[in-house]
């Protein structure tokens, strides 16, 4: 498993997420999206808490005051770290206020500007919920073997799909683990049924094949050959 820069990789996505504000705010002709930029900004907390888990475990002597920071650091993470797929629930809003966008029984441009403007800002979540899963990973790789590492992954990605059940249906947020967890805990039989449960899984696997996805690029995207002879395809 490749080791991710993140010094490089945070700012790669704050240009990204620059660009997608800038493009957000040039076709932006009402203030109803505006909760986009939020929700984009909550997609950054998990990255910065695992490039803090990365940074802190490296610098910190080994000990329980770094194995303390560390799993504080990790369950804050994990609470988190749905907020970045989270995103993508957001072209629901689309189907929601669809009048706006027919006019004369067609749709207008209008839809599709909004539409390419949330899919990139989804895309953004999703590219921050990778690389805050892939420096974790990481860490976990490197202390417990890489079959531990991916069942971590598939366990984080399965309670992801969770964690955007909660947001989405039921309007909780991360932070309401620790403001009212006697309400978050009641709500877990309650929000567990036939029903919500396959959309738990299945958007728990949409993420791990995410994950997967950009795994293999990273680690196993090349050709022999292109490794031996990187200067062949070099501009």
């Amino acid at each position: 498993m490749k080791k991710l820069h993140s010094g490089k990789f945070v700012l790669s996505m704050g240009l990204l997420s620059l660009i997608c504000t800038a493009l957000y705010y040039a076709f932006r002709n009402k203030t109803y999206f505006d909760f986009l930029l939020w929700n984009l900004f909550l997609a950054w907390i998990p990255l910065l808490l695992a490039v803090a888990v990365a940074e802190l475990g490296k610098r910190l002597a080994p000990g329980w005051v770094r194995s303390a920071v560390v799993t504080v650091l990790g369950a804050a993470w994990l609470l988190f770290f749905p907020n970045a797929p989270y995103i993508v629930t957001d072209l629901i809003h689309l189907t929601l206020q669809k009048a706006w966008y027919v006019e004369a029984g067609r749709w207008t441009f209008r839809y599709w500007y909004d539409f390419l403007v949330m899919l990139l800002i989804s895309w953004n979540g999703f590219l921050l919920g990778f690389g805050s899963a892939y420096l974790v990973q990481y860490q976990v790789m490197r202390r417990f073997g890489g079959a531990v590492s991916w069942l971590f992954v598939a366990a984080v990605s399965m309670l992801g799909g969770y964690g955007i059940l909660l947001g989405r249906e039921y309007r909780l947020n991360s932070w309401d683990a620790l403001t009212d967890a006697k309400a978050l805990w009641s709500l877990i039989g309650e929000s567990l049924n036939g029903q919500s449960v396959p959309f738990c899984l299945l958007f728990g696997l949409v993420i791990l094949i995410v994950h997967g996805t950009f795994y293999y690029v990273m680690n196993g995207g090349w050709h022999t050959e292109d490794r031996d002879y990187p200067s062949t395809y070099r501009l």
